[in-house]
C-alpha cells in the first residue's frame, strides 16, 4: 500500500471545520477520495484509512459496507466484478471541491530534508512502545544520517 499520509493531511486540511462533513458525510468524502486513487474493496478502504490515521482509526465493516452500498445506489460508485469499488463521473464530481492537486514529492534537497524533519517530529511524538519494535531500522537510519554528516563535514574541511 502506498504511503500517502502527506496527501491525506493536505486533503483533511481542505475540509477541516466544515460542519456537514462530520459523521457519515466525512467518511463518505474520505472513501471517495481514497477511491479516486484506484479501485479498492471494502477491506482495502478500511486499511487505507487505518494507515492514513497512523493507526488511530479504522472504520468498522458496519460503517464502510452500508456506505459503499449507498454510494452505489447514488451512482457515485460502481462495484466491479472483482468486488472492487470504482468512482463514477458523479463520484469524481462529488469530491472535486476537495482536490489537493495530487501527491507532491519534494524536488529539492531542502524539500527532502524538510519532509524528513516533519517525519522525525512525528516519530518523536510516538510512545516508546510504538517505536521499540522498529529499533533496528531506527539504528540503520541513524547510521546513514551520521555517514551523511561525516561526508558533509569532511567536504566542508576540504574547501
Amino acid at each position: 500500500m502506498r504511503d500517502n499520509r502527506e496527501l491525506m493531511r493536505s486533503f483533511m486540511r481542505r475540509f477541516h471545520g466544515i460542519g456537514h462533513l462530520r459523521g457519515y458525510g466525512g467518511l463518505k468524502i474520505l472513501v471517495l477520495h481514497i477511491l479516486s486513487e484506484d479501485p479498492k474493496n471494502g477491506a482495502e478502504i478500511m486499511d487505507a484509512i487505518d494507515v492514513m490515521s497512523h493507526g488511530h482509526w479504522k472504520p468498522s465493516p458496519g460503517s464502510i459496507y452500508p456506505l459503499l452500498s449507498k454510494a452505489v445506489e447514488e451512482n457515485l460508485l460502481i462495484k466491479r466484478e472483482d468486488r472492487k469499488y470504482e468512482l463514477t463521473d458523479a463520484g469524481l464530481e462529488e469530491i472535486s471541491m476537495f482536490k489537493t492537486g495530487g501527491m507532491s514529492h519534494p524536488d529539492s534537497i531542502e524539500g527532502i530534508l524538510s519532509e524528513i524533519d516533519n517525519n522525525l517530529s512525528y516519530l518523536e511524538d510516538l510512545s516508546d512502545d510504538k517505536l521499540a519494535p522498529h529499533s533496528g531500522l531506527l539504528k540503520n537510519i541513524s547510521q546513514k544520517i551520521n555517514r551523511i554528516n561525516e561526508a558533509v563535514n569532511s567536504t566542508g574541511k576540504e574547501s
